[in-house]
């Protein structure tokens, strides 16, 4: 809104300057007004440059020429006072449509989680969507690790990675598995569920077991308002099943050429539950990953996005 705004109003002034006339001292030197747009974009976008150093702003240009007094004899359209008039109200006009444009709503999000394999594969590659895909960058990427699924937590509300934590069960005997949380438009959610299912056929054979299982959350489950979005990208893909808590692994359940079974969890029952730390933006062996991606657990720590589970 701020960015059409201003074009907006480079685009009034321009025109208003056309009309006006530049002094003396700047004749032949008047701004194009395409000129002006563009460098102004550049300026809001890429911060190169201060348009008012660009030539679209001079300071010293007279934005207030003398209006004739109400009564007096009317301007012939090519005189200087007609001219002057005109360029005022092409300026006027620029910031009352460049004001008073009701601002567009912001997109709605909706909190999804991911799981299937372990979770410093899925983060990075959904991390690498919300950039791409998104442009999103530092602060604004949501992609963090976590657990969910299961049934079972600590005295404390805990899940843990490991039982060594001293809080007496580890995330898989709660039958919680690993999950990646993101944050979408409702527009982005089948492109985003497309991204993911296709990283289920992917798994690596090791990583076997139930905290693996392929898993999508999301409040109210199949009857989210937004599981169509979902449907829609499983269709042909995966079969999409009710979870219950503390499931099994589907790996090597299906036959032949079947697809993929996927468990649909209802966020609000299956709510997800921050990993440690130092399970963020981790390397997954024997990919090291890029080290400005691996930076962003001390950028999000800092910004308060992650924070410590009270797990060891």
């Amino acid at each position: 809104m701020m960015n059409k705004t201003i074009f907006l109003l480079v685009a009034g002034v321009c025109a208003g300057l056309s009309l006006l006339g530049a002094p003396a001292w700047v004749q032949g030197k008047q701004p194009n007004c395409r000129l002006c747009a563009g460098r102004l974009q550049t300026y809001e976008t890429k911060q190169t440059q201060n348009p008012r150093q660009s030539g679209c702003f001079p300071g010293s240009w007279p934005l207030t020429p003398t209006l004739p007094h109400f009564g007096a004899r009317a301007e012939a359209p090519g005189s200087l006072a007609h001219k002057s008039f005109a360029g005022l109200a092409a300026m006027v006009v620029a910031l009352l449509v460049g004001f008073v444009q009701p601002k567009a709503a912001a997109a709605r999000e909706v909190d999804i989680y991911f799981g299937v394999g372990n979770y410093f594969h899925l983060q990075h590659e959904l991390v690498l969507k919300e950039a791409l895909d998104l442009g999103r960058r530092e602060t604004d990427i949501t992609t963090v690790a976590g657990y969910a699924g299961g049934t079972g937590s600590s005295s404390l509300d805990r899940v843990c990675y490991s039982s060594l934590s001293g809080e007496g069960a580890d995330y898989i005997q709660q039958g919680h598995a690993q999950v990646v949380r993101v944050s979408l438009p409702e527009a982005s959610i089948t492109d985003f569920t497309k991204a993911f299912l296709e990283e289920v056929p992917k798994r690596k054979i090791f990583d076997k077991g139930p905290q693996f299982r392929p898993l999508i959350g999301l409040r109210g489950g199949l009857q989210a308002g937004v599981f169509p979005k979902i449907a829609e990208a499983a269709e042909g893909r995966a079969q999409l099943v009710k979870g219950n808590g503390n499931d099994p692994d589907t790996l090597g359940t299906q036959t032949g050429k079947e697809t993929p079974t996927v468990y649909v969890y209802d966020a609000k029952a299956f709510p997800f539950r921050f990993a440690e730390n130092s399970n963020q933006f981790h390397p997954d062996p024997p990919d090291s990953f890029e080290s400005d991606y691996r930076e962003l657990k001390l950028v999000l720590s800092k910004a308060g996005v992650i924070s410590g589970n009270g797990c060891l």
